[in-house]
């Protein structure tokens, strides 16, 4: 079975990626280190008191997983240690 790729999604995949490169560059130009890069996926959902249909719904199965999704992107971390110090 073959899938299509849809074209809106590779030109927004692109674009994305473009911006990423031109982030890393820039960093890059400004004297970072990238040998200790680290990119970690993050979701911002909504307050812990919203009324909203989904939190309702994550209060009653007592899931936090199933809220309603305000913000979803990765964070970049450059540094010495890299956040591992004990």
């Amino acid at each position: 079975m073959f899938f299509k790729k849809d074209p809106r999604t590779e030109a927004l995949l692109e674009m994305a990626l473009k911006q990423v490169e031109k982030m890393l560059r820039e960093m890059t130009s400004d004297g970072k280190d990238l040998a200790k890069l680290k990119l970690k996926k993050y979701q911002k959902t909504h307050y812990t008191d919203c009324l909203c249909p989904k939190c309702n719904i994550a209060k009653k199965k007592n899931n936090p997983h199933l809220r309603g999704l305000l913000e979803e992107g990765f964070k970049v971390y450059v540094g010495e240690g890299g956040g591992e110090e004990d």
